[in-house]
């Protein structure tokens, strides 16, 4: 095992000799994307819908066609290849951002429309598709007041008071239409309609970024643009100036402008993708902080090649410490170019298999094998409200804790990419970031003429472990296996309230439910962590059938009842009723029931001669619980009518092609564990222990003077109340849970084997 000092020290070495590392990228794609002549030109990854798997908002149409906007959501780490979410406008898009604008818990989404319905020559707004439950409104909810040509926009806290505001690049180049860059302020949770602030200059802006350049505590604002170097506006407490303090020698059309820390001093570096299509080189560049909080105006890297810049995206993908630069053209490959000693190679160290139009590159973690908590403790100074993560981009931001409060989110606002976090009132003593960063990073593309993609990382997980099994009826019992190199000092939680300590524990699942496994473990660099998300699923669901009879009438009501530990999607439930009463199905209903809300339960086939139903239940998408939550009821009623015959029918599931008893948790499809019953003719009912026709204390008083003070006996039939053959105190415990504490019904007992079969 090496020492973490050895690695840092022939870390050093490789850079003094600028020795190159492996880029652990595949050169062909993982993941494509299907819909074409989208012409997708922005990309945001952020989680959607908090399900804690991240997703894909793409702003599609460019200066190429009238195209809906898409979001692609992750099904447990697994993207669609079709969008999950489409917008109703079609515009000509350009660049997009992503941010909760109105403190709801959910992130919204921003496009900028390049150009209006007419083309070249007519202008539009920026949109604001505002998210209450997990995707946005398919229509915009906001928009400028004003008439602009946009290509790109961002979100960040110009005024310091915790809450997104949104600047926007304006300008059409081809038409050399020159317009103001302008921020539209966010005031309660609401964009205004017109500028609360405007540059003095009219450029033809192409990209605008925000970075706290001079560490005070504040914002400042980038813009690069076609027809003018890049120039950089400082904030002062909130006010940001109209006249640019700086801007950069060279005088070349940029496509694409970013902060960060390429040289690891602690103070922001601007990169820029220059684009050669209206003059210049083409070439990327990065200007450096003197460590003052001044850009040198002269570029201090730049790339040997040169082209169509488009695209740049920072992340330490080789797991050095330094930040690597991903870059893209127009009709060429995207390439990677390693940071050695604070400065990237030349020429490219890694080139992905296919030349595209690239518009966007993003750094991202798609099905989150890498991802691991993180915290950063970090000391107030002076009235300083803004601060940074050690690491990014991040994957997600938890939770923000200030003096040891934890804050509420309408107290702060965030940038996953860049890293940073604004708060509305500065600290008094420290700030600690809770936060998710994967090590695994994956270089996905936003890409212009065929169709979005993701390159996948190649690296191993730092953390990795693996279970003998993961799927089984409880109890039941799983042995872990750490397998990460190198490993020592393992914490697992197993998503039970119950943990271990040992480097390969065994561990027992005793309740139903899907189960997140957690490791944490010391490896050669330090402490890591991992968090498995339903890895371990346990099955412990049950469909109950009662024991019913028709007494006095010739119709009888069977309340089918269910117990479910996983979040239903939809579910299938086939039902026998055979026997020698012939029986007639008579309807249904949901009174009292929890499948209430349910916007579909439908009969989908009835077999009289084989006494045979098939329910599917689906429930509302329009509602805000469109899911069966875990717990136990009825679902249904069923109302039969006795034609002819007597005896006892039996009322269990069977599997009759293409129906069948299947449930859908959404990541697995199951059968449950089934409790048969019966429709008598015989005038009794189960649990009702004195014979009055209802179940109640009574019952309970009446076994109670039975079993020990010598009452009369029950029925057997009737006093049995488990069905376990005999009656003793389970029956009186039976009929407590059932009356007191929300227990099945007395039935038929459950089947002891687990497995779910009838």
């Amino acid at each position: 095992m090496r020492h973490k000092s050895i690695i840092v020290f022939c870390t050093m070495l490789a850079a003094a000799a600028g020795i190159r590392a492996e880029v652990p990228l595949n050169t062909t794609t993982f993941w494509q994307s299907t819909p074409k002549n989208v012409y997708s030109t922005g990309m945001i990854w952020r989680d959607a819908n908090n399900d804690g798997y991240i997703d894909v908002f793409f702003s599609n149409g460019n200066d190429m066609a009238l195209a809906a906007n898409h979001i692609y959501q992750s099904r447990y780490g697994v993207l669609p290849v079709n969008p999950s979410w489409s917008s109703a406008n079609a515009d000509y898009s350009g660049h997009c951002a992503v941010g909760d604008l109105d403190d709801n818990g959910y992130p919204d989404f921003v496009v900028s429309n390049f150009l209006g319905s007419g083309g070249f020559g007519s202008m539009n707004f920026s949109n604001v598709y505002l998210n209450f439950s997990g995707l946005p409104h398919i229509s915009p909810d906001w928009r400028n007041a004003d008439s602009i040509y946009t290509f790109s926009c961002a979100l960040g806290d110009a005024d310091g008071d915790g809450d997104l505001d949104l600047a926007v690049a304006t300008g059409e180049p081809y038409g050399a239409r020159k317009q103001t860059d302008r921020i539209y302020y966010n005031v309660n949770g609401t964009l205004q309609t017109l500028p609360g602030w405007q540059s003095s200059d009219v450029t033809e802006a192409m990209d605008v970024t925000w970075g706290d350049v001079d560490n005070d505590g504040d914002l400042d604002l980038a813009f690069c643009y076609d027809d003018h170097p890049p120039r950089l506006y400082y904030n002062s407490g909130g006010v940001l100036e109209t006249t640019p303090s700086w801007a950069a020698n060279n005088n070349e059309p940029g496509n694409t402008i970013i902060f960060g820390d390429v040289n690891g001093d602690g103070w922001l570096d601007l990169v820029v993708a220059f684009n050669n299509q209206n003059g210049g080189t083409g070439k990327y560049c990065v200007y450096f902080n003197n460590g003052a909080g001044q850009l040198d105006p002269n570029y201090g890297w730049q790339s040997s090649d040169g082209g169509y810049g488009s695209a740049v995206s920072l992340y330490d993908v080789d797991n050095d410490g330094d930040l690597d630069l991903a870059a893209g053209r127009w009709w060429d490959r995207p390439r990677v170019y390693e940071n050695v000693g604070g400065l990237f190679n030349a020429t490219p160290d890694w080139r992905g298999n296919y030349s595209t139009v690239v518009e966007e590159l993003a750094w991202v973690d798609v099905d989150g094998d890498g991802v691991e908590a993180r915290a950063d403790t970090l000391y107030a100074s002076s009235s300083k409200k803004l601060f940074y993560v050690k690491k990014h981009p991040l994957f997600s931001l938890d939770s923000v804790l200030v003096d040891g409060s934890i804050l509420s989110i309408s107290d702060y606002c965030f940038d996953l990419v860049d890293g940073w976090v604004s708060l509305a009132q500065s600290p008094l003593d420290s700030v600690i970031l809770y936060y998710k960063y994967s090590f695994k990073n994956d270089l996905t593309v936003a890409n212009w003429d065929t169709y979005n993609m993701a390159y996948g990382n190649s690296r191993r997980p730092y953390v990795d472990f693996y279970a003998d099994t993961a799927f089984g009826w409880a109890p039941f019992e799983v042995h872990f296996t750490d397998s990460s190199i190198g490993a020592s000092n393992q914490l697992w939680r197993f998503g039970d309230g119950d943990s271990a300590m040992e480097s390969n524990p065994i561990h027992v699942f005793r309740d139903g439910g899907a189960h997140d496994i957690y490791l944490e473990n010391t490896l050669p660099d330090g402490r890591h962590n991992r968090t498995k998300k339903k890895m371990v699923i346990t099955l412990a669901d049950t469909l109950y059938f009662p024991e019913v009879s028709f007494g006095s009438s010739d119709t009888v009501k069977v309340a089918i009842y269910l117990r479910n530990t996983h979040v239903l999607h939809n579910f299938v439930v086939p039902i026998h009723f055979g026997g020698p009463i012939e029986l007639s199905y008579a309807g249904h209903d949901t009174d009292s029931c929890r499948t209430a809300y349910f916007e579909q339960i439908k009969m989908g086939s009835y077999s009289p001669g084989e006494q045979k139903l098939v329910f599917s239940f689906t429930p509302s998408i329009l509602t805000s619980r469109p899911d069966l939550s875990p717990g136990y009821g009825r679902i249904i009623n069923i109302y039969f009518t006795r034609l002819s015959g007597s005896g006892v029918n039996n009322l269990d599931t069977t599997s009759m092609p293409p129906s069948y008893l299947s449930f859908d948790a959404d990541y697995l499809m199951y059968k449950t564990a089934v409790v048969k019953g019966t429709i008598s003719d015989v005038a009794v009912l189960k649990g009702d222990a004195n014979h009055d026709g209802i179940i109640n204390i009574k019952d309970i008083t009446f076994l109670i003077n039975y079993l020990y003070k010598g009452g009369p006996a029950p029925l057997q039939y009737e006093g049995d109340v488990d069905s376990d053959g005999i009656i003793n105190i389970r029956d009186i415990t039976y009929l407590i849970n059932y009356l007191y504490r929300g227990g099945p019904p007395p039935m038929k007992a459950a089947l002891t084997s687990g497995k779910g079969k009838i």
